[in-house]
């Protein structure tokens, strides 16, 4: 499980990337936001797989819907929303 998270993780990383940048949420912004959840969500397939799970359908959701609209900053509210819910 772990393996297809992060490679989930890769997938959105690159559709992320391909989104043009505004000043509100640039690629360097997307990209501290990935690393810090990449990081998050591998501490967390170790000790609560339930929840890594949970927070990777609701990011493939709303990360889909994000790039899909071409907005750079629900990409940002987005990685935001998933990394709080990691915190929790």
């Amino acid at each position: 499980m772990k393996l297809s998270t992060i490679k989930i993780i890769g997938g959105l990383t690159i559709s992320i990337f391909a989104t043009a940048a505004t000043a509100e949420c640039t690629q360097e912004d997307v990209q501290q936001r990935m690393t810090l959840l990449t990081t998050g969500m591998l501490v967390l397939a170790e000790t609560d797989a339930a929840k890594m799970q949970q927070i990777t359908v609701s990011m493939q959701e709303s990360m889909a819907a994000a790039t899909e609209s071409g907005d750079q900053d629900a990409v940002c509210i987005s990685l935001d929303e998933s990394i709080a819910i990691l915190e929790e």
